[in-house]
């Protein structure tokens, strides 16, 4: 049995954390702690052994003094690009996470993004994207009022940087749009040229042939976020035109996008199955 820590439990990433880790068979809730709850004791009192810190952007650096000789799995932004910390996307970095003392959780749009280019980024250019999130991408809550239009459009969005270092790809252009009436879900659809012939189902195919939660989907699929939401699963569908592709990639952004995915690098530090708690 793990002990383990969630800092922000309250939040929109920290409630369907501990709500997976109260099923995981091998982690003990020690420590919860956020704004609106406080703990009553301190983190090292608590004994914990790997904290989740599921705050928001900036915020963790109250908190960095007292998790320094521990493991922690950071959701927000904040650890990204630090180079003592391991990037937390197993199907790419799965041999160091494992051994990883840090670990910082990919963003949402990244994630998807990612996984949706990861099998052909030395074959692709000119990409672009535009994804579609439910509100609570943003950090915020259903609306009632229909409204829905694009934000951070261009080369602004803050996972940009992310997206490009793990692919090896820069001039991504990206145009999220926050739908504010649709709680979770992001459905991101890519578009890029090709070079090559190969048959693109295929080439997933094989890529992610011995992953859990990636599932590449054949042309009869209908890509809809109601069939990855409140799961850990990515699910991709590819199209080709000639030397043009699009890539949709779906997956629910407070789970695979955020709490289910830290949990999952969790079984991977610990040598746990990997599906573990997700499935």
């Amino acid at each position: 049995m793990v002990k383990v820590g969630v800092l922000g439990h309250t939040g929109r990433l920290g409630k369907p954390l501990v709500e997976i880790l109260k099923h995981h068979p091998y982690a003990e809730i020690v420590y919860t702690h956020s704004t609106s709850e406080p703990s009553k004791i301190t983190l090292s009192e608590s004994k914990a052994e790997l904290l989740f810190s599921a705050l928001g952007e900036g915020a963790s650096k109250e908190y960095e003094h007292e998790w320094r000789d521990i493991r922690v799995i950071d959701l927000s932004i904040d650890h990204r690009y630090h180079p003592e910390w391991t990037y937390g996307l197993p199907e790419l970095n799965r041999g160091q996470i494992k051994g990883a003392q840090y670990v910082a959780n990919p963003g949402c749009y990244a994630t998807s993004i990612i996984l949706g280019l990861a099998p052909i980024k030395h074959k692709v250019s000119e990409v672009s994207i535009q994804a579609n999130s439910g509100i609570s991408g943003a950090g915020l809550e259903k609306q009632e009022e229909d409204n829905f239009g694009p934000y951070k459009e261009g080369q602004s969005h803050e996972q940009i940087p992310e997206i490009e270092r793990s692919l090896g790809l820069h001039g991504i252009t990206l145009f999220p749009q926050r739908l504010d009436n649709t709680d979770r879900g992001i459905i991101s659809t890519i578009f890029a040229k090709i070079e090559g012939s190969e048959d693109l189902l295929e080439i997933y195919r094989q890529f992610y042939a011995s992953e859990s939660f990636v599932r590449v989907q054949n042309q009869d699929y209908k890509i809809e976020v109601k069939k990855v939401n409140r799961t850990n699963f990515c699910d991709i569908k590819t199209y080709r035109f000639g030397e043009r592709i699009t890539v949709v990639s779906t997956l629910d952004n407070l789970i695979k996008g955020g709490s289910g995915q830290a949990v999952q690098n969790f079984n991977l530090m610990y040598g746990f199955d990997e599906t573990l708690g997700l499935v």
